[in-house]
């Protein structure tokens, strides 16, 4: 009997997703990592995956799970790159993007709980009505709370109110046995369920501090000579303790290579091809303090206003780039200030070796430390991809050497794992990880070790020792390599224009059509979504089978264009729905009936009714 069959039995209400082309969402992130990698490594389908509605059920998988000492996977909305979310070895997926209600606002003590599912973007819209907003919130914004937890905790507002831990009241857990627990940050059990991946249980109610709404933006974005430049203009903006006193919300960085890309988007020159700085305030006291400041400086270049208005307001668009590639390949870290314009010459250099262009996204998160993401555009389509996904690690290694630490480790950054944690620490963690998971079901083969297929050999390469060892050499053997590999197969090339088959790669399968599809909220089912249509897209592209009944799901659609609205890469969505519509139209038919069902399945919905109300 399949393990979803005897799952069945007793579910009870639990929806649970067991067909094949279903379970083929749920076996990757937002990374581009190309088949015959993950195949060879692992099982990447899940045997099933379930959408619980409450803790209870939760619980019930959880008690299946360990019974039969089956893998379990919490997953939110799956916008990390670095494999998270992905089965090792199967197991059961516990879909928590439909776990997402907001449960209680409180208004007087500027507070917000929310199941593990919310949408930072839910919060904000919520709160806005109540003169609240979020204090921090992470660059996409329709990612999930707990992912963000589990994965990250820095980003937009970082420098004024610092990491998300500061921001959370309490959080409810659900260990891997099923017990319960609300913790705070003053528990000492309260570290192992932050930016640990959902290695020691799974986060399913939040309570989030709000600030109040500020009167206004005010952002300021400068341009430097080089990098080198800009990042003294920071270092010493912090230690004239000028930050300190002026408390700006942001504080972030963009190579010379990143905004001319911003231009190339916009088919424009509104931005001066130079190294930039944006600094944001919150209030028109701070800002005019600031500019007060600036007087004093007059070598210092500033952009009109309305430039650093569409920047800021762009924020959280930061992966638009992708559709000058289609595909982005990226390196994230937190690095020591002083160390950043260096690392990001040596980054520049390495991407020269490959033929590739990096450009560069920092924000500043303390007075010490800097945030890092060091991207660069290539094409997963082509061979000479295989040579450029290595340069995501030689890029992290090469911060490393310079006092960096990786920013969260997944799959394809376990190997630095000794980077991110000192002995002590790591013996710490995992101590408690065989206190309260026992049978090792949740989310194993990652974070703290690969586990692979073929009897753990292709994981080998990811221990520690030898997968450091290994990177150096290839850093050592980059020019050699990257020089032969250039010069075989060329340069990258940015892309012009789309067409169908680019626009389907240039996804960023970033899950923000998820948090705003109607069509989603009714079904649970992302086959019905932008990033589910787009998926079957490019299987009609390659011309892999595809079912009836998954081509169907491409008409489940209300045509409201939330998703091209907030698409990360500015898809011309509609443009591409009514093109695949026509392809699987003549290859299938309409499906007349189903639509009307569909339809009338939306308007009976209260869940659609109070999203549409939320939104207004």
């Amino acid at each position: 009997m399949k393990l979803a069959e005897e799952f069945q039995k007793i579910a009870g209400d639990i929806k649970i997703i067991n067909k094949v082309e279903e379970k083929e969402m749920y076996s990757h992130d937002i990374g581009d990592v190309p088949t015959i990698m993950t195949k060879t490594f692992f099982q990447i389908q899940p045997d099933f995956v379930v959408q619980p509605k409450c803790t209870d059920e939760i619980k019930k998988v959880l008690e299946f799970a360990n019974a039969r000492k089956v893998h379990v996977i919490p997953r939110g909305a799956a916008s990390w790159g670095f494999g998270g979310v992905i089965p090792t070895n199967a197991g059961i997926v516990i879909d928590l993007s439909p776990f997402r209600k907001i449960l209680y606002l409180n208004k007087a003590q500027k507070t917000i709980t929310v199941e593990a599912g919310a949408r930072w973007s839910d919060i904000d819209i919520i709160a806005k009505k109540e003169g609240l907003c979020l204090m921090t919130y992470p660059s996409s914004k329709f990612s999930t709370v707990a992912g963000w937890i589990a994965t990250g905790g820095y980003g937009i507002n970082s420098f004024r109110y610092g990491h998300l831990i500061n921001q959370i009241v309490s959080m409810t857990v659900i260990l891997p046995s099923g017990e319960s627990k609300k913790i705070t940050p003053n528990d000492p059990e309260f570290e192992y369920f932050v930016s640990t991946e959902g290695e020691f249980g799974i986060i399913v109610e939040i309570n989030l501090k709000l600030r109040d709404v500020p009167q206004a933006s005010y952002p300021h974005l400068f341009y430097f000579g080089s990098d080198n430049d800009a990042f003294l203009f920071i270092d010493n903006f912090i230690k004239s303790g000028q930050a300190d006193q002026l408390k700006p919300n942001v504080i972030r960085f963009l190579d010379e290579n990143h905004i001319n890309d911003i231009n190339e988007i916009m088919h424009s020159k509104v931005f001066k091809k130079s190294a930039g700085v944006l600094i944001e305030f919150a209030n028109s006291e701070e800002d005019n303090k600031f500019i007060s400041i600036l007087e004093q400086n007059k070598k210092v270049e500033e952009a009109p206003r309305y430039v650093a208005s569409y920047l800021w307001n762009e924020r959280l668009f930061g992966m638009k780039t992708k559709r000058l590639g289609p595909t982005i390949l990226a390196s994230e870290c937190i690095i020591p200030i002083v160390s950043a314009a260096g690392y990001i010459a040596k980054a520049k250099k390495l991407g020269a070796h490959f033929g590739v262009e990096i450009f560069i996204d920092s924000y500043i998160i303390d007075a010490k430390m800097a945030l890092i993401m060091t991207n660069f555009l290539c094409d997963s389509r082509k061979f000479k991809y295989y040579i450029d996904l290595p340069l995501t690690m030689i890029l992290t290694q090469t911060a490393i050497s310079m006092g960096a630490e990786p920013y969260g480790l997944g799959i394809w950054n376990a190997g630095f794992i000794n980077n991110l944690y000192n002995k002590e620490k790591k013996q710490k963690l995992l101590a408690y990880k065989a206190q309260v998971d026992p049978n090792n079901i949740m989310n194993p083969g990652k974070f703290f070790g690969i586990k692979s297929k073929f009897f753990n050999i292709p994981a080998i390469i990811f221990r520690p020792a030898i997968f450091s060892f290994s990177i150096k050499i290839l850093i050592l053997l980059s020019p050699v390599i990257g020089k032969i590999a250039t010069l075989l197969m060329g340069k990258e090339k940015k892309i012009d224009s789309l067409d169908f088959e680019l626009t389907t790669h240039a996804c960023a399968k970033c899950g923000n059509c998820i948090a705003v599809c109607p069509a989603y909220l009714v079904t649970g089912n992302e086959e019905v979504t932008a990033k589910g249509k787009i998926a079957l897209a490019i299987k009609l592209i390659e011309g892999r089978p595809v079912t009836k009944e998954e081509a169907e799901s491409v008409f489940m659609c209300m045509h409201c264009k939330g998703c091209e609205e907030i698409c990360q890469t500015n898809l011309e969505l509609m443009i591409l729905w009514d093109s695949l519509e026509k392809r699987v139209e003549a290859k299938f038919g309409r499906p007349e009936e189903k639509i009307a069902e569909f339809l009338k399945k939306v308007d009976d919905s209260t869940d659609y009714w109070e999203m549409v109300d939320r939104n207004n």
